[in-house]
């Protein structure tokens, strides 16, 4: 199987623009879903060296092909268990790494979210920066 030109250049144009973006260096990759059976992952490289370096073929219930980092195989887990996930992007931003040195985890923010003083907390549904739940006082959505 082979994915489509376009899909090939999404997922490039997205991996130069999480690396553009600050949010990725050496490591990191993303992904997009070819079909209910496959996806397409990007070129095991630092992703803002990718150019035109073709991604991998990946089967979401089957091994990894050659050349696939192992950590892919988290996609194919949310991908088995996510029929509505259509892409997937790991990143490790440099500034959150320097922080997890000093063993501080920053608190996840998500939209308007980051101008609070409280900030809010996934809940337990499927769709975690969609529905979430507030600290005492604050609506649940």
């Amino acid at each position: 199987m082979s994915p489509d030109s376009a899909l090939e250049e999404k997922v490039r144009q997205a991996a130069r623009g999480l690396a553009s973006a600050g949010l990725v260096h050496a490591f990191g990759h993303c992904s997009a879903r070819i079909d209910e059976q496959h996806f397409l992952v990007c070129a095991a490289m630092p992703m803002g060296l990718i150019a035109d370096e073709e991604g991998s073929v990946v089967a979401i219930g089957g091994p990894l092909p050659e050349g696939v980092l192992g950590e892919v195989r988290a996609h194919q887990a949310i991908y088995a268990t996510r029929a509505d996930v259509g892409g997937i992007c790991r990143i490790m931003p440099p500034a959150v790494m320097a922080l997890s040195t000093f063993g501080v985890t920053p608190a996840p923010r998500h939209g308007l979210g980051a101008y609070s003083l409280r900030p809010p907390r996934c809940g337990t549904t499927r769709d975690c920066c969609v529905t979430m739940t507030w600290r005492s006082g604050w609506p649940v959505r």
